[in-house]
């Protein structure tokens, strides 16, 4: 099943790519992506010799990179290098090449405890009509913990989409985030009662967040809806911080007013001190509606092959899981519960081909610890 068909992933080989370029392989093994790999040098002060010289070391790394992703079994395309200012090179390859997302590293330093993100980063967030996920170099990243803020615009519901979409596939806790302002009367001509106007406000936003809820699907998502009071960018990012959040999923622009926050000019006010991996949208959802069309067919499908476990329709339930697999070669919950299914009927040597293979999957995309807790999770009865 192809999520996304191509992923540009704009390498930077004078900083650390490590995290950048696992979270390329989690997503294009899930999505069965091709990756093209770029990296720009500069125009100036690069000439003779020495330009062939850097031109040929980097070209050495970049083959390096390249073999990392063959290694893992990922469609991967010539490495290219190019000449000139490295956004526009990005958005130009990115345009000729129709690339479903933007997958870049932050290029961010530490100052005075908080993460700066990087310039390259900052401007393919702002001119980039395409979805642009930008990894932090110096924090794992999971993809279990994921946040959402909305403000009911359009932007935001292209974000949310994007972030069901990301949890339904990596099993991941999704928080829905809104944020309103409260009315402060700092004129002693103005009488009116500041608490029963707050309690208003939080109704009619209480109301707006239902209203806009009920446009997606939740089901079977590990998700909660969340409302502060106060200024958005510092409530985001203090949400991150106390619930250590390992992915943000904002639209770019949105609209201003009462109850509403201006999402362009809070994304540019979190992103800059965001202490976790974010993904920007404008109006492209990360995912195509055939994989969100397809993730609500393996959904009933899995469905369906549960209640025929659970009735000791085994025979009939094995004939659903393999449908789930067949939209989607890498379900892990299917796989797991084939090899439960084959060892209750005495199949052991199915049984241990299905298992084996999700814990192939699993090794292959996640870290250890992880793998282990996601394997409890489907193995003990949870699904």
């Amino acid at each position: 099943m192809k999520l996304l068909e191509k992923i540009l992933v704009p390498i930077d080989i004078n900083i650390d790519s490590k995290e950048q370029i696992n979270t390329a392989i989690k997503i294009a093994k899930l999505s069965d992506s091709e990756i093209f790999i770029l990296y720009v040098l500069p125009e100036e002060g690069l000439k003779g010799a020495i330009k062939d010289l850097v031109f040929s070391s980097a070209t050495k790394a970049l083959d390096k990179i390249k073999n990392v992703f063959v290694k893992e079994g990922i469609t991967v395309c010539e490495p290219v290098i190019k000449y000139g200012k490295p956004v526009d090179k990005i958005l130009k390859m990115a345009a000729k090449e129709d690339v479903n997302l933007i997958l870049t590293g932050s290029g961010s330093k530490k100052e005075e405890k908080k993460i700066k993100r990087g310039y390259t980063a900052e401007k393919l967030m702002r001119q980039s009509k395409k979805p642009v996920w930008v990894v932090k170099s110096d924090k794992a990243n999971k993809l279990k913990n994921i946040l959402c803020p909305v403000d009911f615009s359009e932007h935001s519901k292209c974000a949310l989409k994007t972030a069901i979409l990301l949890s339904k596939f990596f099993n991941a806790r999704l928080t829905i985030l809104g944020v309103y302002e409260e009315y402060a009367n700092y004129s002693p001509r103005f009488t009116m009662d500041i608490e029963t106007e707050n309690a208003h406000r939080l109704k009619q936003f209480e109301r707006e967040m239902e209203e806009f809820i009920k446009e997606f699907d939740l089901i079977g998502i590990n998700h909660n809806i969340e409302i502060e009071a106060g200024s958005a960018h510092v409530e985001i990012l203090k949400t991150i911080e106390e619930n250590d959040h390992d992915l943000l999923v904002m639209g770019t622009h949105g609209r201003s007013g009462i109850k509403r926050f201006v999402i362009g000019s809070v994304t540019e006010k979190v992103t800059r001190e965001v202490p976790c991996s974010f993904i920007t949208t404008k109006t492209e959802v990360v995912f195509n509606v055939q994989c969100d069309n397809e993730v609500n067919e393996i959904e009933t499908h899995y469905k369906i092959a549960n209640d025929l476990f659970k009735n000791g329709h085994y025979n009939d339930a094995i004939g659903q899981y393999l449908i789930c697999l067949q939209i989607n070669g890498m379900h892990i919950p299917s796989l797991f519960k084939l090899s439960e299914t084959f060892r209750i009927i005495d199949d052991s040597a199915k049984a241990k081909y299905y298992g084996d293979m999700a814990n192939d999957i699993l090794t292959k995309l996640w870290d250890d610890g992880i793998a282990k807790d996601i394997k409890k999770y489907y193995t003990s009865g949870n699904q």
